[in-house]
């Protein structure tokens, strides 16, 4: 996958392009079905809905299952973003988001980066998201809500430095945008809700200001978000206290796959045979 000098352009001007189509049926049948029984699997790395107790997230799950282990190796998606940050890369988060019909929750407005650097130590917002639509997502059923340009400077934030990692994952996040700094920096720029079918990939700088409403629609809506860093931008040796499978220690530039690997990933599995 080489991008056009219109899409580069545009990810530097406003910091996000969507990439329509990009996987096929097939495709999103195995990583809907992986998504599915990692949904299913209790642990720490498994964030749940205050009220319904059902699946917000789940991370770090492309270190245990193979399906997803491929898919970050694809190279629709990595040599994008190794296009795009100008260097290797490696996977520095991996999550898969949900939002159920009629009672997903909110993602309040935040930056990325803000958590990653003073989380886990990444020196500069050299880091992009790629995310795929595993459903459709329309203006409905919570939508990702970015506001242009708002990746080129880090707003202003409150927080209680006493509050462990587990409240990076929380409906109510750690660092809260300073109210005037979100309001003038929404004002200035605009806000745009990307949609798109099933296999639509959208990819975002990782200092674009963002958030998600909740979903209002019975249709649910699954996301998985790979969060690429490039290979000069490993995180400072610091006290890291957010567990691996938030942050990813593991800094070795990944290596592109073939682009038929899920198919035959879901094969694999399907058979009881290791990969």
């Amino acid at each position: 996958m080489y991008l056009s000098d219109e899409v580069t352009r545009r990810y530097r001007e406003e910091g996000y392009f969507l990439h329509e189509g990009l996987f096929t049926p097939e495709e999103l049948a195995a990583l809907r079905d992986e998504a599915q029984a990692e949904f299913g699997r209790p642990g720490p790395h498994r964030t749940l809905e205050s009220d319904s107790g059902k699946v917000r997230a789940v991370h770090g799950v492309h270190r245990t299952n193979d399906v997803f282990h491929r898919l970050v190796r694809d190279p629709r998606l990595m040599q994008a973003a190794s296009e795009l940050l100008g260097d290797d890369v490696y996977i520095h988060q991996f999550k898969i988001n949900a939002k159920h019909g009629l009672g997903g929750g909110i993602w309040e407005w935040h930056q990325d980066f803000l958590f990653w650097q003073r989380e886990d130590g990444m020196p500069a917002p050299e880091a992009l998201s790629a995310v795929l639509f595993l459903d459709p997502v329309t203006e409905f059923n919570g939508p990702l809500y970015l506001v242009p340009g708002s990746h080129r400077e880090l707003l202003p934030v409150t927080f209680d430095e006493e509050e462990n990692w587990a409240s990076t994952l929380a409906a109510s996040l750690k660092y809260r945008i300073a109210p005037d700094a979100l309001s003038e920096c929404m004002l200035r720029n605009g806000m745009v809700a990307p949609h798109g079918d099933p296999g639509t990939v959208l990819f975002f700088h990782g200092q674009m200001l963002h958030g998600s409403p909740p979903n209002m629609s019975a249709i649910s809506r699954r996301l998985v978000i790979i969060t690429f860093n490039a290979v000069r931008n490993v995180p400072h040796s610091v006290d890291q206290t957010r567990p691996e499978f938030l942050a990813e220690r593991d800094s070795t530039p990944l290596v592109p796959g073939a682009t038929d690997e899920l198919l035959r990933a879901r094969v694999t599995a399907a058979s009881g045979e290791q990969p």
